[in-house]
C-alpha cells in the first residue's frame, strides 16, 4: 500500500511539475513568435529603402544621360541659342523624343529660371514656369507633388543641372507614385505597403478608420496589425509622404496544440 501510495504521490508531482512547465513555455511562445514576426516586418522595410535607393540612382542615370544628349544636339543648340526660337520643334519636342524611351512618366527641359523649354509628360506647358521644381535638390531623387493637366500627383524625381553651349540649363525628369510603384516595392507576399500622404492613403481600399503606430502596431477598420513606417525624401511643402508596411500578426499557438 506504501508502494502505491507514493507511486501516486510521484505521478501527481510529475503532472503539476509538467504542467508547470507547459504553461511557462506556453507563455513564452507568443512573444517569441511577435518577436520573429517584427524582425522579418524590419528585413522587409530595409529591402524597401535599398529598392527606393536604387530607383533613385536609376533615375539619376538615366536623366544624366539624358542631359547629355540634349546637350550634344546641334539643332536644339541652333534653334534655342543662336536663333532663340523657343517655339521651334527641335526645342519643344525633344524631351518627347525620349520619355518614353527612358520610361519615365515626368521629362522635362527648362532654363536657370525655370521656364519650360519642353515637356514630355504635357507638352502644352512649354513657356509656363516649372512650378516648384526649384525645390528639387540638384542630383538627388526626391519625392514631389507635381501638377498634371490640374491634377495633383505625388512623383519620385530629380533634377540635373547641365550646359549646352554653354547656356545653363536643368533637366527635370521622374516616375510617377501610383499603385504600380507600390507593388513594384513589394518585397514578398506576407507584407503590404501603404502609401499615407496627410489623409490620403493609397494601396488599400474601403480604409474607414486608421490609427497611428505605436509600438509596431496599428488598427485598420478594428483590426490589429503589425506596423512599421519609413519617411521618404520630400520636396515641397505640406504632408510629407510616408510608407507604411503592414503585417498579420502571428497567429496564437499554444504548446498544448501539440498534445
Amino acid at each position: 500500500m506504501r508502494i502505491l501510495i507514493t507511486a501516486l504521490i510521484a505521478l501527481a508531482v510529475g503532472c503539476i511539475t509538467a504542467g508547470i512547465l507547459l504553461f511557462a513555455v506556453n507563455r513564452k511562445i507568443a512573444p517569441l513568435n511577435r518577436d520573429y514576426a517584427l524582425k522579418e516586418l524590419i528585413v522587409s522595410a530595409n529591402a524597401v529603402t535599398k529598392h527606393v535607393d536604387n530607383l533613385s540612382e536609376q533615375l539619376l542615370s538615366q536623366l544624366s544621360g539624358f542631359c547629355s544628349i540634349v546637350a550634344d544636339d546641334r539643332d536644339f543648340a541652333m534653334k534655342l541659342i543662336v536663333e532663340q526660337d523657343y517655339s521651334a520643334q527641335e526645342v519643344t519636342d525633344i524631351a518627347g523624343k525620349y520619355i518614353r524611351a527612358m520610361g519615365f512618366d515626368f521629362l522635362e527641359v527648362t532654363d536657370k529660371k525655370y521656364r519650360i523649354l519642353s515637356s514630355g509628360h504635357f507638352p502644352a506647358s512649354a513657356g509656363n514656369k516649372a512650378t516648384g521644381k526649384s525645390m528639387l535638390p540638384d542630383k538627388a531623387a526626391t519625392f514631389i507633388d507635381d501638377n498634371v493637366k490640374g491634377t495633383e500627383v505625388l512623383a519620385l524625381q530629380a533634377k540635373i543641372p547641365f550646359t549646352c553651349a554653354d547656356v545653363p540649363l536643368y533637366a527635370i525628369g521622374g516616375i510617377n507614385v501610383n499603385a504600380a510603384f507600390l507593388a513594384e516595392l513589394r518585397p514578398h507576399d506576407g507584407v503590404r505597403i501603404l502609401l499615407k500622404q496627410g489623409n490620403e492613403i493609397a494601396g488599400m481600399d474601403d480604409i474607414e478608420t486608421m490609427s497611428e503606430i505605436k509600438d509596431n502596431t496599428i488598427i485598420i477598420n478594428d483590426k490589429t496589425l503589425l506596423a512599421t513606417s519609413l519617411t521618404l525624401s520630400w520636396a515641397g511643402e505640406g504632408d510629407k509622404p510616408e510608407i507604411i508596411l503592414l503585417m498579420e500578426q502571428p497567429a496564437d499557438f499554444s504548446i498544448l496544440d501539440l498534445i
